[in-house]
């Protein structure tokens, strides 16, 4: 069963990306299978990895707005990654659809079989 564990907090520069990175890392070196998912608007867990989030074309904002196919980004030092970028802006057009809160959750479900944990680094849930 996969286990989700989200690290949030309103403040920035507490750390969040930083330990979603390293949990992850160290939960792959165990032999777990991790999928991290960076919610935050800096997109700072997606730079961290090194990825450039402007150089890329889909992300979890597509996911969740238009509900896209999920563009994993695979094998990044051992684990998959759903990266962001300028989920601020998706934040605001979210604000009239019918049942956002669960888009992202729906969109991850078909693939929770290949996972251990879903780390999930956020401002806010």
């Amino acid at each position: 069963m996969t286990k989700t564990i989200a690290i949030f907090n309103q403040a920035g520069g507490v750390a969040k990306s930083s330990i979603t990175q390293n949990l992850g890392y160290h939960l792959h070196r165990r032999g777990h299978r991790i999928l991290l998912i960076d919610m935050d608007p800096q997109a700072s867990l997606t730079m961290f990895l090194g990825l450039e989030p402007h150089e890329l074309d889909q992300t979890v904002s597509n996911v969740i707005l238009n509900e896209a196919d999920l563009p994993l980004q695979h094998n990044l030092y051992g684990m998959d990654l759903l990266a962001n970028i300028t989920l601020s802006a998706a934040e605001l057009q979210l604000s009239s659809v019918m049942a956002r809160e669960i888009r992202l959750k729906q969109a991850i479900e078909p693939i929770l079989d290949h996972y251990d944990f879903v780390l999930m680094d956020a401002t806010s849930i």
